[in-house]
């Protein structure tokens, strides 16, 4: 229980908006790398399949 409290004096001390805006800036950062990650991975299977074409 005593957790709960420190965890709720925290959730005071920042905000919940700064709570509620640090959630969706993570979000945003996890998409954008996971789509850049993809992104490189699928250009490169691209020039691959091109190089055998050839």
């Amino acid at each position: 229980m005593e957790t709960v409290e420190l965890f709720n004096d925290f959730l005071r001390k920042i905000g919940a908006p700064n709570v509620l805006a640090i959630g969706i800036v993570l979000i945003v950062l996890w998409l954008l790398i996971s789509g850049i990650r993809k992104g490189l991975r699928g250009k490169g299977k691209d020039e691959e399949s091109q190089d055998k074409e050839e």
